[in-house]
């Protein structure tokens, strides 16, 4: 697959244009729902100027996806993982502000085009090669939570702290995707406190 990268900037602005348009008609048509000749239209490009940077459109939803998560990095996981890492870790309260800021950042980011995530995940069951891509983007929010984790190990009940991060990773995540893609009877704010008290005692409180 061919995605073409460009040095110049009117290259530049172009394939940005194509990527843009391209995420906002698979956040509202879906992937199979979208074809090349209207990324281009919306893009206000050629279709044959689109095949000078993709080959097809595959190519174009991976970098879509790639920059969905690096948007997630740059506006949330990267800002809430420096104020949680400044944090004085001390007292009860400072363990659970530290969960509490961890489930909150998770939520932020799920908040980020919610349509595009959405599609993004129906994809991942039938597509090997958006699996992997998305399995290599969500490792790096692993290594993030293990490095928060391992910077209190001193202080956690649990034991296996890799298979810590996984459950905390992963049970946020599950639990978070619910509240953003399907409609409930509970308002966020009380499932998110319910998860706070759950993570924080899962990780610090023992016995």
């Amino acid at each position: 697959m061919k995605a073409r990268k460009p040095v110049q900037d009117r290259g530049i602005q172009t394939r940005t244009a194509i990527l843009d348009a391209a995420k906002a008609l698979f956040a509202e048509k879906g992937y199979h729902g979208t074809n090349s000749k209207e990324i281009a239209a919306k893009a206000g490009v050629a279709t044959g100027t689109f095949y000078s940077y993709f080959d097809e459109k595959k190519p174009v939803f991976f970098e879509v996806i790639r920059g969905y998560y690096r948007e997630i990095s740059d506006a949330v996981l990267a800002d809430g993982a420096l104020e949680i890492y400044s944090l004085p870790i001390r007292t009860k309260s400072d363990f659970r502000r530290l969960v509490h800021e961890l489930i909150r950042a998770l939520y932020k980011a799920h908040t980020i085009s919610p349509e595009l995530h959405r599609e993004i995940t129906a994809m991942i069951y039938g597509d090997p090669e958006v699996e992997q891509l998305i399995r290599e983007e969500e490792n790096k929010t692993i290594t993030l939570v293990g490095a928060l984790l391992a910077k209190v190990s001193d202080r956690l009940a649990v034991e296996d702290i890799g298979a810590a991060v996984e459950v905390v990773v992963h049970s946020a995540e599950e639990v978070i995707h619910r509240l953003r893609m399907f409609e409930h009877d509970i308002a966020d704010e009380r499932v998110l406190n319910e998860l706070e008290d759950m993570m924080y005692r899962y990780l610090f409180v023992k016995g």
